[in-house]
């Protein structure tokens, strides 16, 4: 859709200078390892042991792995541990008890990554997971010769590790800018008084960092330069500039730095020779400044405290998520199986769940529900303690990443579940004996709404779409995607002092790759809340906006009203969009014009959630097989279309489109200067159809998904041959068939239902050509495939069909 020349956001810097240490130019032979210092960082007595090694490796230059500052845990395992060539544990009651120990090392022992322990207590014997982790390992005192000499005798190459010419042993830790924008960019303005008048300064960019300032602007007078340092302490501070016009003099500046919220004030004097008056500078941080440089803590809320065990499961394991919490209930555990939704089970880990209970298998691996949920529950930090449901099976990819730390239950023999599921509560009983069993209040501000929003960088905006987003309690929880991939965010917002706004944080993982930080406040304009503020990845920031309805309890939850275009009206949609949002409508539409991931999983997602379709009809709307697809999907769910002309009917009188809508109630929006007077008639359609009940939904709402969508094959006979139906997107998901492809006849969309007994019906409906009718009967496997087996039917003729799921996953060997 035109976007091929866009700069990439985010992901192209992560992956120049984040993903992995950067490689030296120097030519080599062999990989680079390193040696990686496993300890616990809360005692002094093991911080100084393991340091006093560690430095006397780098200062005999072998290369010992330098973590970033603020590095959490995930980066820490993809940087430090899956490179090196020795781990030197340091074992400790401290290091026993630490989960991030825990994470590391049970990590490195899944990796098979070699371990070597050093004894820095003589009457420390290591337990538990520790014990069993090192009992096979060697062990030496702290001495270095006696550590290499253990080294050379596990086979470790010490001559590998040893630092090349011109490279150094420096930390990896990347300094956060205090502040770093631009005039252009919003986050600055800045002026200068002179005889009583006063004179903007223009900045190209302004950059404040480790008690250095330089920026670079323009001026009534002309272009500058500007250097200068700062030095801050218990919330405020004092700056010493010069600005140095090119070619020409320069100017003192001197003043004091104050901050409130995300907004940091510079003012004071300017000074040249015997003339001085006043400046001040105006910016907006990236996040709150507080006076520990670093470190932002999280504002103080009264947040819900969940009490329950959730269960989390991918669609193959529903029933034995069910069994597995009914008996966790029989024995007085807590316990929740939510629904196969991504945004249910998300919203219930933030609120109710105090331990995360993942049934680990190849299927769950595989499942990019799972996948969301385990990733948004791991970025919360809500315990995890994993069952695994599958014989000969070793957890690997993001969920051996989340999962290494975890002690793990074996559910894989109905023999012996009791015996098992005794051992689980006995596992799960330290988090739940000491939760809040009675009820508490339920501060909900957004729950059944999704924000619409972008974010800033390179001058350039990129869109942000939300599957789920939820503001309830002082906790932020949400999923969606952009530009980058999918991705989870949690976080916290509280109220500012004597206000009616919010400050808020939260943390924008994207799967399986790196996170974003993002705060600032919110505003509220009628129904709608606004957020504003910064993004910071590194050392870059920009700005970024979001808008959101308030709960609205009238509005039948999860509908949604969705916007059918064609490329070329965007710009008229997006003010028709801009439009029902400020009335508290809730839409969906493409923004981008090109939907991210599987065009057809989304398109099926729009049409499925949505009260009514809105189509705005164009001649060009008719050519789009894409837009034919929607519309032809539509039909088939029987939802209510409202065609919006923007072209003269007369125009589609031939196509399919106008054939089609000639019957419908329709909203003429060709004269632009007539748009508000015709846009209360498309309220008036949109209304009605939000209106209706959606009972049947409801029930279908009760049958268990059970394929998520992914690859399929299919085949249907006919006059004894065999022809093949290629499938761009299936699934099976709360009772409902839905599907797209391709085959001999041409493109088609696919509707219907199944139970839970495993019966299917389901309409074959062919892009402005017939449709045929398919039942059958649905086989599961455990590792979450299918297959389906029955009759096609068309007037009077009839054959069979069969459709499968296809496995790329092998189970892996202990």
């Amino acid at each position: 859709m035109g976007r091929a020349a866009r700069k990439k956001p985010y992901v192209d810097k992560v992956n120049r200078g984040f993903a992995k240490t950067p490689e030296i130019a120097t030519p080599s032979y062999h990989e680079k390892k390193h040696i990686f210092f496993a300890y616990s960082e809360e005692d002094e007595s093991d911080v100084l042991a393991a340091e006093t090694l560690k430095n006397d490796f780098i200062h005999r230059r072998f290369r010992v792995y330098q973590s970033r500052k603020n590095e959490d845990i995930n980066m820490k395992i993809a940087n430090g541990i899956e490179n090196a060539a020795v781990i030197l544990v340091f074992p400790s009651s401290s290091l026993q008890m630490s989960k991030t120990g825990s994470k590391l090392l049970n990590y490195a022992d899944q990796t098979k990554t070699p371990l070597l322990s050093i004894n820095i207590y003589e009457d420390f014997q290591p337990k538990g997971w520790l014990g069993a982790i090192l009992a096979p390992t060697k062990s030496c005192s702290a001495n270095f010769d006696e550590v290499i000499q253990s080294l050379i005798s596990l086979g470790i190459k010490t001559n590998y590790l040893v630092l090349e010419r011109d490279e150094e042993n420096e930390p990896q830790s990347l300094e956060e800018y205090l502040f770093y924008g631009g005039t252009k960019s919003g986050d600055l303005s800045a002026n200068y008084n002179y005889s009583g008048q006063e004179f903007p300064m223009e900045f190209k960019f302004l950059g404040l960092k480790s008690g250095k300032v330089f920026g670079e602007g323009d001026d009534d007078v002309g272009a500058f330069t500007l250097a200068g340092q700062y030095k801050l302490k218990d919330g405020c501070g004092d700056i010493e500039m010069h600005k140095q016009y090119v070619g020409h003099h320069s100017v003192r500046y001197n003043g004091k730095i104050s901050f409130k919220a995300i907004t940091c004030v510079i003012e004071g004097h300017w000074e040249i020779g015997e003339t001085r008056d006043r400046f001040c500078m105006r910016l907006t941080l990236p996040r709150p400044y507080t006076a520990e440089r670093e470190k932002t803590p999280l504002p103080k809320v009264s947040q819900r405290q969940g009490g329950k065990v959730m269960i989390s499961y991918c669609p193959c394991q529903y029933d034995l998520a069910q069994k597995i919490t009914t008996g966790l209930i029989s024995k007085g555990i807590p316990a929740v199986c939510p629904p196969m939704r991504v945004h249910d089970m998300i919203k219930i880990a933030a609120q109710e769940a105090r331990v995360v209970v993942p049934l680990m298998s190849v299927a769950y691996e595989a499942s990019d529900i799972a996948k969301y949920v385990l990733s948004y529950v791991d970025e919360a930090g809500i315990p995890i303690v994993p069952v695994k449901t599958q014989d000969r099976y070793t957890q690997s990819g993001w969920l051996g990443v989340i999962c290494a730390g975890a002690l793990w239950i074996r559910i894989t023999n109905t023999n012996d579940f009791e015996k098992r599921l005794i051992d689980l509560t006995k596992q799960l009983h330290p988090y739940i004996s000491n939760s809040v069993d009675e009820e508490q209040s339920v501060d909900t501000l957004v729950d059944e709404t999704l924000p619409q929003g972008y974010y800033i960088q390179w001058g350039q905006k990129f869109d942000m779409t939300f599957n789920m987003f939820a503001l309830i309690n002082g906790s932020i929880a949400g999923e969606g995607h952009d530009e980058v991939g999918g991705f989870i965010i949690n976080g916290k917002y509280t109220c500012l002092p004597d206000k009616k706004d919010l400050e808020f944080q939260f943390k924008k993982h994207y799967i399986e790759k790196h996170d974003v930080q993002y705060s600032g406040t919110t505003t509220k304009h009628g129904t709608q809340l606004f957020f504003d503020g910064k993004w910071l990845l590194g050392t870059l920031s920009d700005s970024f906006h979001l808008e959101v309805s308030f709960n609205q309890s009238s509005r039948p939850k999860g509908l949604h009203i969705m916007l059918s275009y064609q490329w070329n009206n965007q710009e008229l949609v997006k003010r028709v969009a801009n439009m029902l949002k400020q009335m508290n409508i809730p839409i969906w539409f493409d923004i981008a014009g090109d939907m991210k991931g599987n065009i057809n999983s989304a398109m099926a997602n729009g049409v499925e959630g949505a009260a009514a379709i809105i189509s705005f009809s164009t001649v060009a709307y008719s050519n789009s097989i894409n837009c034919q697809k929607e519309f032809t999907y539509a039909r088939q769910l029987k939802k209510s279309i409202v065609p919006v002309l923007l072209e003269n009917e007369k125009n589609l009188q031939n196509t399919w489109l106008g054939i089609i809508i000639t019957s419908l109630d329709k909203v003429n929006m060709q004269d632009e200067s007539q748009l508000d007077l015709n846009f209360n008639i498309l309220v008036q359609h949109i209304n009605r159809a939000l209106e209706k009940k959606q009972d049947k939904d409801f029930h279908r709402s009760q049958v268990i998904t059970r394929f998520e969508g992914g690859a399929v094959r299919g085949t249907y006979y006919q006059y004894n041959q065999a022809f093949d139906m290629a499938f761009d997107f299936f699934s099976l998901r709360e009772g409902r068939v839905s599907g797209q492809g391709n085959d001999d006849i041409g493109p088609f969309t696919m509707a219907g239902t199944y139970d839970n007994e495993g019966k299917v019906c389901f309409v074959k409906q062919y892009v402005g050509k017939h449709a045929v009718e398919y039942k059958g009967n649905i086989d599961y496997d455990n590792l979450g495939g299918f297959k389906i087996k029955g009759q096609w039917n068309i007037d009077y003729q009839t054959d069979r069909f069969s459709l499968e799921s296809i496995n790329h996953l092998n189970d892996d060997t202990d």
